[in-house]
Parts: C-alpha cells; sequence; structure tokens
C-alpha cells in the first residue's frame, strides 16, 4: 500500500530548506544495496545540486522570500513487495506528473522496513517565476495521482480517505500496519478492561492497573484517554462508535443495573464484550462463594468474641468475684478488642482495596496536532534532521553569478 503526505515546514528560509535537503539526501538512507546506487535524482534539475538551482531561480525571479520550499512524502507499506529502485522509479514518475514546471529533488530512503520517497519541491517556477499554491484539496488530489500511478505498476492503494469519526488517516493505518500504532494498543487495552469490568468504578480501576487515566465528567462530551506513552486521546479518534463515551457509559450502566427499568435494552457495540463479562462473572461464581464462606467465618469468629466479650463485661463487678477470675475476665476482654480490631483493620484494607479509584488527572485536553518533527520521528525515524541558522553565509551569496 502507497500514500502520499505532506510534511509541513513552518521555518521557511534558506537555511531550513538546505537543512531538509541534506536529510533527504543522506547517503546511508539513500544507498540501496541491491542496485548498488544512491536514489538521488531530480525533475527539471540536477539532484545531487538541487540547493544550488533551487536559490538561482529563486534569484532570476527576485523570488528568495516568503515561501521557499514544500516537502512530501510516498510510502509503502512493508507488506508491499518492491525494491527500493522500483520505488524511485515510480517516484520520479509522481513528480513529474505532480509538479510540472517546477524543480523536484526526489530521494528514496530504504533504510527502514518501509520503503518511502521524499521530494522537496522548489515553490518557484523555473519556467514562468511563478509561485505554487496549495489548496485544501491538493492533498487528495496527490494522493488519488499516486494511487493512478501505483495502479499502473501493479501496487496496491489505500482505500480513499472519507473523513468522519470511524475513518482512520492514512499515517494512523500505516502505524497500524507496522504494528506500533499507540491509538491500537489504546484501543485493545479499553477492549480488555471491559471484559472485566461491570462498572464505572471497575472500568477505571482497571484503566488505571493498565496505565490509563481519563478525563470523564459529566460536562465533556467526549472521554479522554491519557495514555502511559503521554499522549492523550478522545474517544471520537478512535474510529469506532462503541469507544463513545455514551456508549461506554450505557453498556456500564445495563451491566450494573441489569434489572434496571430500560424498557428495552439499547445497543452499544459491546455485545461480544458483554457475553465475555456474563462468562467472567459465571466462572468467578464458585471462587466468590468460597470466599464469602471464609469471610462468613472470620466473621462468626469476630460475632462470638463480641459475644463472649459482651457476656464477660455483664458480670457484675462485686466485692465476692475472685481476684484472679477478675484479671482473666480484663484479660479476656482487652484481648478480644486487640483481636476484633486486627480483624476490622484487615478488613477495612481489603474494602479499599477494593473500591479504591485512581487519582485523577488534571483536567485539561491534549490536542493531537503533529508538529514537523513527530511526523518524521513517527514515521521515518528521523533523529538528525534539524537546521542550524548560522550556517555557511557565503555558499549563497554566489548563487546568481555562478549558475
Amino acid at each position: 500500500m502507497a500514500t502520499v503526505m505532506y510534511i509541513p515546514e513552518h521555518r521557511q528560509n534558506r537555511f531550513a530548506m538546505k537543512a531538509v535537503i541534506n536529510y533527504c539526501q543522506q547517503e546511508y538512507k539513500t544507498y540501496d544495496n541491491k542496485s548498488k546506487r544512491q536514489l538521488i535524482s531530480g525533475v527539471n534539475c540536477d539532484g545531487a545540486n538541487s540547493f544550488r538551482e533551487f536559490m538561482a531561480t529563486k534569484k532570476n525571479y527576485g523570488k528568495d522570500n516568503g515561501f521557499f520550499f514544500y516537502h512530501y512524502a510516498q510510502s509503502f507499506s512493508p507488506k508491499e513487495r518492491i525494491t527500493p529502485e522500483q520505488a524511485h522509479e515510480v517516484a520520479l514518475e509522481f513528480a513529474e506528473k505532480a509538479w510540472a514546471g517546477h524543480e523536484v529533488l526526489v530521494t528514496t530512503h530504504c533504510d527502514a522496513a518501509h520503503i518511502h520517497s521524499h521530494f522537496v519541491i522548489n515553490s518557484v517556477g523555473f519556467e514562468s517565476g511563478m509561485k505554487l499554491r496549495q489548496s485544501p484539496s491538493t492533498l487528495k488530489q496527490l494522493r488519488k495521482l499516486s494511487d493512478e500511478i501505483c495502479t499502473a505498476h501493479g501496487l496496491s492503494v489505500l482505500q480513499p480517505y472519507q473523513g468522519g469519526r470511524n475513518s482512520v488517516s492514512s499515517r494512523e493505518h500505516r502505524a497500524r500496519l507496522r504494528g506500533n500504532s499507540w491509538k491500537e494498543k489504546l484501543a485493545k487495552d479499553i477492549d480488555k478492561a471491559m471484559e472485566f469490568s461491570g462498572s464505572k468504578d471497575e472500568f477505571i480501576r482497571n484503566m488505571s492497573i493498565l496505565g490509563y487515566h481519563m478525563t470523564w465528567t459529566n460536562e465533556r462530551k467526549y472521554l479522554t484517554f491519557h495514555c502511559p506513552n503521554g499522549k492523550s486521546c478522545r474517544d471520537i479518534k478512535l474510529h469506532n462508535n462503541k469507544y463513545l463515551k455514551e456508549n461506554i457509559e450505557r453498556e456500564l450502566f445495563q451491566r450494573e443495573f441489569p434489572d434496571s427499568s430500560l424498557d428495552k435494552i439499547q445497543p452499544t457495540g459491546w455485545e461480544d464484550s458483554h457475553e465475555f463479562y456474563e462468562q467472567h462473572l459465571k466462572e468467578r461464581a464458585q471462587p466468590k462463594a468460597e470466599a464469602q464462606r471464609i469471610s462468613d467465618s472470620y466473621s462468626n469468629v469476630g460475632n462470638g468474641i463480641s459475644t463472649l466479650s459482651g457476656a464477660v463485661s455483664k458480670i457484675v463487678d462485686n466485692d465476692s468475684e475472685d481476684p484472679d477470675e477478675r484479671r482473666k475476665r480484663i484479660e479476656a476482654e482487652e484481648n478480644g478488642s486487640a483481636l476484633g480490631s486486627v480483624l476490622g483493620l484487615g478488613i477495612g484494607m481489603i474494602a479499599n482495596a477494593v473500591n479504591e479509584t485512581p487519582e485523577q488527572e488534571l483536567d485539561y485536553e491534549q490536542e493531537e496536532y503533529k508538529t514537523r518533527e513527530e511526523i518524521l520521528e513517527e514515521i521515518f525515524g528521523a533523529d538528525d534532521y534539524d537546521y542550524d541558522d548560522s550556517d555557511d553565509e557565503d555558499e549563497s551569496e554566489g548563487f546568481s553569478m555562478s549558475l
């Protein structure tokens, strides 16, 4: 499966553009061991010399300011049977059709399980001198073009992105294919917690055991999960209606109050989980009965002590009571009281352990917008993608006279 993504580059100057080009051209990422070649090319330019040519075009038209460049990538699933060289050919064809009239650096990275190509596009057209413009529909059009080219080459494509709460973005879909989607793990952990939860408190406790906290209030429309990795996710971002706050609440209410006055059990999407929970209750019935028997036995011992202690206390403290009997009576009362305190403390600890709910996180929402660095780190494993404004000054001064 192939998909195209836009990588936002908020810093727009020659230093940033040079840094992105340097990152894309790294030798260890672009060297293909099978074909024994460096997968660096250019459309309407010399790929290896793309930075100088980009700047020369900008100088020529007096547009070495404003928006300098655009950065896109085309990524293939690790399951796609494609070589780095084939991916590079597809990328070149895609770049020629996608950005006609513009200089484009095309590099293919084959250092990761998922082969992917980078495109750095000069914002100024080398023939017209016009700047490249983007619109909200640009990415959709580029993905459509990529799908057409991949299909022609016999490669698989993603289903068209339709939007909406149940749609998975191409980036999330790719993460799931690689098996490292934290959202997918969150969904599985919610499923696991729901299988053993018969109430809201139990669900909160079970999620806490798995390392999660939640922002769950009546005032908020959405339920927000705060994950062990430090990220947060609203229920609507899990792309399945059963994870919505309203359905989780309705399901847990129906489990906690099965004999409620609801005229009709409303579907929640948790029907399979409900069956598992009911089976789990049956399996727990015998151990619970045994636990109750043990608890009752302790209760009987306590009651016996209380009864004995009470009976002894009813003895009238009169002068006729033997001093040794008086001492034994007092010791019995004190020992009975102490044992009762120990049992009470133990029962209290058990009760607290059962009823304890995790401390709630601060009430806040964490937006899921990704920065350029987060996208690169998450998708491409980039850890050396940066730039420095103190770069060589003299390298940019000679553009207009050298080219």
